[in-house]
């Protein structure tokens, strides 16, 4: 029997022409399976194509309206930054050292280093690495509870993470990955200085992060390293259940190894023709899609997946 894959996405974070491109390869790859696209809009479409045939659905970004009438769903999830490091760590992934940052936390800068990060946990909150500082260890003897405000008026839950030196500019790598399998990679370099709290100084938010909705200068490429994608791949077994993950990775320039700070589980990081990738629609002159063939890749993955769970 033919079976049926429902391929959903948010208007708001892309356009469907990416799914007409991996339906596209799917029809070249098999014919047991027929691809239908469908809005995540409020306006419920028309689901009476669905027949009875086996159904899995997939969309990288959280589901807000789509329901789909059975089978297996596989979406974004919201999960919290602090989650995300304990289902990492229990997958077997390594990530920073971490605890809550509460009143009257002290930490030894021989267990912890000279400097420490402080950030949001909340689902969504660190975009744009709004509120991501670097702080001197030596301050957690005394810190003033109003470190603990986001802009001076909601109290957030923060975590205080061991800060991972990528060098004298904040360095970290982006892999995009469906079902584990990687679809494209970045390397990225912001070009502001990292400036160290020194002196009185005590903390500091310039260049902190790398990511381009900071809004600061920084460099990209493609990234093609080998250790770099497996370890992403090992995220993805560590939490199979975000079936689109965007990897964040660093390397310790000291010892050289890797890190995940997160995976970006909401699904708004589908950049390939997104309002944000329009703004930079190559890298290196060439597009994200092209790096590896990710509409080939999507489609084996899907296939894959859909063979297995549409019920």
């Amino acid at each position: 029997m033919v079976k049926h894959l429902a391929l959903v996405h948010n208007p708001d974070y892309f356009p469907d022409r990416d799914y007409k491109s991996v339906a596209d390869e799917i029809r070249k790859r098999c014919d047991d399976i027929k691809v239908f696209i469908f809005p995540d809009m409020e306006v419920v479409p028309q689901l009476a194509e669905l027949s009875e045939n086996p159904l899995m659905t997939f969309c990288p970004s959280i589901l807000h309206y789509f329901k789909a009438p059975r089978g297996k769903v596989f979406c974004g999830q919201k999960i919290r930054k602090d989650e995300q490091l304990r289902l990492l760590a229990k997958g077997g992934v390594r990530v920073p050292r971490w605890v809550y940052f509460k009143p009257h936390l002290q930490l030894s800068e021989r267990e912890w280093g000279p400097f420490v990060i402080i950030k949001p946990v909340q689902f969504g909150y660190a975009t744009k690495g709004r509120d991501i500082e670097l702080v001197r260890t030596a301050a957690f003897k005394s810190l003033p509870l109003a470190m603990m405000k986001i802009e001076g008026r909601i109290q957030s839950v923060k975590i205080v993470q061991q800060f991972i030196d990528s060098g004298e500019h904040s360095e970290d790598f982006r892999v995009v990955t469906i079902f584990g399998r990687t679809l494209y990679a970045l390397r990225r370099k912001s070009l502001v200085k990292l400036q160290r709290p020194e002196g009185s100084a005590i903390k500091t938010s310039e260049g902190v992060v790398s990511n381009a909705a900071a809004g600061t200068p920084r460099e990209v490429a493609y990234c093609y390293d080998k250790e770099i994608l497996a370890f992403a791949a090992a995220c993805y077994r560590a939490i199979p259940q975000v079936p689109f993950q965007a990897v964040d990775i660093r390397r310790d320039i000291n010892t050289g190894r890797l890190y995940c700070f997160e995976i970006n589980p909401g699904g708004s990081t589908w950049n390939f023709s997104s309002r944000r990738a329009e703004t930079v629609p190559t890298i290196e002159g060439i597009r994200r899609e092209d790096q590896f063939g990710a509409w080939g890749i999507a489609a084996e993955a899907l296939i894959e997946k859909t063979r297995v769970f549409a019920s």
